[in-house]
């Protein structure tokens, strides 16, 4: 879904739908309306593809929420379904620096044409997807891991697994 939204900071994303901001993005900014620690960022959304000055609003709205080193992640529609997850399909970009935003940004973009994604989503029986990208400011992590309230092979809800790693994920 196309809009007239290119950037929309993190902590007023609420007032904007999740089809346009994915899930990932959609659900951070639900947990920094209640309060939630969340490191600041900005949602990039599909229509930004067709600015010109990505790049020069991408650097300004960095320069806004502040940090120097970003991670910029997928935010689709379709990640985190109740019968599938396009968790890990997706790229992630970790230390990006303000100058490199525009191109990590389209290269997350990219990932959603990608094979693999491609496959899955045919697998899945199609349907309408779309993505966002989400640039929040990096944060030097302790450890990083994944929850998953369902089992994630066997759709189980009695069973939670979660995996974890030191350092960043």
């Amino acid at each position: 879904m196309r809009t007239s939204h290119t950037l929309v900071y993190l902590a007023d994303a609420g007032a904007v739908d999740r089809g346009t901001l994915g899930g990932k993005a959609s659900a951070l900014a639900e947990l920094l309306a209640a309060g939630f620690p969340v490191p600041s960022g900005i949602v990039v959304t599909a229509a930004a593809l067709d600015d010109a000055d990505l790049d020069p609003k991408l650097a300004a709205a960095a320069d806004r929420v502040g940090g120097g080193r970003f991670a910029v992640r997928s935010s689709g529609t379709a990640e985190d379904l109740a019968d599938a997850s396009y968790a890990g399909l997706y790229e992630t970009y970790l230390n990006v620096s303000p100058p490199e935003l525009g191109d990590a940004v389209r290269r997350c973009f990219e990932a959603e044409t990608s094979e693999r994604v491609t496959v899955y989503h045919d697998r899945r029986g199609g349907g309408p997807t779309g993505m966002a990208v989400l640039v929040q400011e990096m944060v030097d992590a302790v450890c990083a891991g994944v929850a998953f309230t369902a089992h994630p092979v066997t759709g189980d809800r009695d069973q939670t697994v979660v995996t974890a790693v030191a350092g960043l994920g």
